[in-house]
């Protein structure tokens, strides 16, 4: 959690944490067992403790709609952890928003947070900004290495309303790091190609690279060149990233539908 970025950043995490009934007061906050860096990052985070009874309607906007679908794929049927979602009666809200922090700390000091709020009773944990719900024992382990796959969630949403076959596929989460979500409209065939790259330029953006030229070249090999092009359409918006976005396009500007076979057919002829 140590990469500083290339240019300053103004990151934002937030992780919510669900709790039924009041939090244990026996459980000491140690930086060492849950993985804080100092006490200084824990001090600049917000916490801040939200009844149902404050609000219901915005408590129920967690755990229904699109997040609803997401807590059932991610945490199981009624029977199993969805159930204590369900029965959550308290948010416990970390939040951080650094100015042009010189590394991750922050977003390391924020799950060591969210560890010791497990410890004291939490039953589940929301990754508001990847949009991913996990159980107390996914929230990895104190100390551990900084695993951009797991910061992220990368979505392919199809539609019928795209005669061409172009469907987004997206990240979210990087607005934790400062850094804008990377979009692509591509194909069922071009889904293992394009992830892969889009996790690649992921990790980058997460480890402190920066995409912010007009478009940022992306060379896959010596006769494929991508590019990283600003969102002009506003395909962020569109998919409520919350977040500004980049946009990967092929060597011409257009949208990624059939590269899979470009780049495989362009190989064979080299």
């Amino acid at each position: 959690f140590s990469t500083p970025p290339q240019a300053p950043r103004q990151p934002e995490v937030v992780l919510v944490c669900f709790v039924r009934g009041a939090l244990r007061d026996d459980v000491p906050l140690s930086l060492g067992r849950f993985g804080l860096p100092s006490a200084a990052e824990a001090e600049a985070l917000e916490v801040r403790a939200v009844p149902r009874a404050v609000d219901p309607a915005w408590f129920e906007g967690w755990r229904t709609g699109a997040l609803r679908a997401i807590a059932e794929a991610d945490l199981g049927g009624a029977d199993g952890d969805l159930g204590l979602l369900d029965q959550a009666d308290t948010l416990f809200m970390i939040s951080a928003s650094p100015a042009a922090p010189a590394d991750l700390g922050y977003l390391q000091a924020a799950w060591g947070l969210a560890r010791w709020l497990v410890a004291r009773g939490a039953q589940i944990v929301l990754d508001a900004h990847a949009m991913t719900f996990y159980r107390p024992d996914g929230l990895g382990a104190p100390g551990a290495a900084l695993d951009v796959r797991r910061e992220l969630r990368l979505v392919y949403e199809t539609t019928a309303e795209r005669p061409d076959g172009a469907h987004a596929l997206h990240t979210r989460g990087l607005r934790k790091f400062g850094a804008p979500d990377l979009v692509a409209l591509c194909s069922d065939d071009d889904t293992d190609l394009v992830s892969e790259v889009l996790t690649q330029l992921s990790e980058a953006a997460a480890r402190g690279a920066d995409f912010d030229l007009p478009h940022h070249a992306v060379e896959l090999d010596a006769t494929t060149t991508w590019h990283l092009a600003p969102d002009e359409h506003g395909l962020g918006d569109l998919l409520q990233l919350g977040n500004p976005a980049r946009v990967l396009v092929d060597g011409d500007g257009g949208h990624l539908v059939g590269v899979t076979a470009r780049v495989r057919d362009g190989k064979q002829r080299s």
